[in-house]
């Protein structure tokens, strides 16, 4: 590969990964950070009038609780909030709303605020129907299990018992979901509890808020009986069951949502639905710096082989031109690279691409951040071999034969990677946005080059992943949903075991907990 045609790829596979990590508004150096997920979420509850003047905000415990922040976090954005005159806060008392909305009797901004976000709040809660059962069922049967890890155990279980048994629900949606995020916990997972954070506060903050208002939103009788049954069914341990169970919980949330929604379209129709109103989820939530970015792309491109060990990189002057970043992002990146073991840059020479041995990646992960890195990778692989199969059954009646015919051409493309060209066709045939979203920030964690470095012809390689991914489009051909989207899984499983046997074995020991989620057992 020439130096046109690298610096042309690179700087394409990096403004894609930008493309969906970027926030509109923000500075091409600026990621969104847990501060800002917490702040963006307060003040636009303020200024929408959804948290009205007067109103107390939740106590700082509950702020890290429902955004899954830290303490000092939550009493940063408040002393922000403060400084801008939106909230009052005095020492040991929680902060109140002093922002008074505009004058507008007319207009209920708080049903405004919810209505505009109508069909996303759906999309939201149809995303969860299809991905947070299983992720609770795997946890639940399979991370819960044995010595020491019980059900009982768990930190808030005791809390949730005391909920189930109650005779009749609250009036409000106080459901003890901590029990659900320490459920998610013990995936060993850097992701799973950010994620479901993100998605209790996109859907059950605002309906909270609006049943002030509006109280004829409030949980059902027949959803708190499933509530009230999780505790046994889950102690029966039997995978069945709780699969069901937790089905049932969220499909009908989302049609009791749905229909709560229709019905105040309906009362109050001059207030319309925002088609741009979306949810977005960063899975590197103010973790991740843009070097980082960079060096991500350029160990794709020399794991996958279009760069081969030996050959030099472009030039800093170069790299900084086409992928439009500064020298010292350029700079920080191939810093990381040589740390890493996938470069080795001479003075004056430029920079000469290396595949990582053993030795310097066990070395690697001694460095605490390079360790979280691979943590985080490990986490991505576990989340996708269990949401990969609800999105290929979403789009598989997409998957028609003009569509398969285009799919296998790009497989049969010398140097292709069949499982990215598979989850690129996924991808291109999903219509629910949130579900979209997800799997692409998940995949953006996912370096194919990190996996084919580990294979000396990189993408071109016989590997266990290329078989499992041919089976998978074979039975695609043969209009096999479900053995389809198994496949599917089970590639994902596979990088998962690889990566994660091979990090253990160099001294990775937070890696055994970051459980395998074979389709066969979930």
């Amino acid at each position: 590969m020439n130096l046109c045609t690298f610096t042309y790829s690179l700087r394409k596979n990096f403004m894609v990964c930008y493309q969906y990590n970027h926030v509109p508004g923000e500075n091409m150096q600026e990621k969104k950070t847990l501060f800002y997920f917490l702040y963006d979420s307060l003040k636009q509850q303020i200024l929408s009038g959804c948290r009205q003047y007067g109103s107390p905000l939740p106590s700082l415990s509950r702020l890290c609780e429902t955004y899954h922040v830290g303490r000092r976090t939550a009493r940063d954005v408040l002393d922000a909030l403060r400084h801008e005159g939106l909230i009052h806060t005095e020492e040991r008392k929680t902060a109140v709303v002093i922002y008074r909305q505009p004058d507008s009797p007319e207009e209920n901004t708080a049903l405004r605020f919810v209505l505009q976000r109508k069909s996303s709040l759906i999309e939201v809660y149809e995303t969860m129907e299809l991905l947070i059962p299983a992720l609770l069922t795997f946890s639940a049967v399979h991370c819960c299990t044995g010595e020491p890890h019980s059900l009982r155990d768990l930190e808030h279980y005791s809390l949730f018992q005391k909920y189930a048994k109650k005779k009749k629900p609250n009036d409000d949606l106080g459901i003890p979901s901590v029990f659900f995020h320490d459920l998610l916990k013990e995936t060993g997972s850097l992701l799973l509890n950010d994620l479901y954070a993100s998605l209790e506060v996109y859907t059950r903050v605002p309906l909270i808020l609006m049943k002030e208002q509006f109280p004829a939103y409030k949980i059902s009788s027949n959803d708190y009986k499933i509530l009230s049954s999780i505790p046994l069914i889950l102690e029966s341990g039997r995978q069945e069951d709780v699969a069901s169970v937790f089905r049932e919980l969220y499909s009908h949330a989302t049609v009791l949502v749905r229909l709560y929604l229709d019905s105040l379209s309906s009362r109050f129709p001059d207030i319309p639905d925002d088609p741009k109103a979306v949810y977005t989820w960063q899975a590197q939530m103010g973790r991740d710096h843009f070097y980082m970015q960079l060096a991500r792309a350029l160990i794709d491109k020399i794991g996958t082989g279009a760069c081969p060990p030996g050959t030099r990189l472009p030039s800093e002057a170069a790299l900084s031109k086409s992928c439009r970043v500064s020298l010292s992002t350029v700079r920080k990146a191939l810093s990381t690279l040589n740390d890493l073991g996938f470069a080795r840059t001479e003075n004056g020479k430029g920079t000469v691409i290396c595949l990582q041995d053993n030795e310097t990646a066990f070395q690697c992960i001694k460095n605490p951040s390079y360790r979280r890195d691979t943590l985080l990778y490990l986490s991505a692989a576990q989340f996708m071999a269990i949401a990969v199969r609800p999105a290929a059954r979403l789009a598989f009646p997409r998957l028609n034969r003009e569509v398969q015919a285009q799919l296998g051409r790009e497989i049969s493309l010398p140097g292709s990677n069949p499982l990215a060209c598979i989850f690129r066709c996924i991808m291109d045939n999903l219509t629910l946005r949130p579900l979209k979203s997800i799997l692409a920030e998940t995949d953006q964690l996912l370096l194919w080059g990190y996996y084919f470095a580990f294979f000396e012809k990189g993408t071109e390689s016989s590997t266990p992943l290329h078989q499992l991914a041919a089976e998978a489009f074979h039975l695609l051909q043969q209009n096999d949903a479900e053995g389809f989207s198994r496949l599917l899984s089970l590639c994902y499983c596979h990088i998962l075991q690889f990566v994660r046997d091979f990090m253990i074995s160099g001294g990775l020991t937070e890696a055994k907990k970051i459980m395998v989620p074979y389709p066969e057992e979930g």
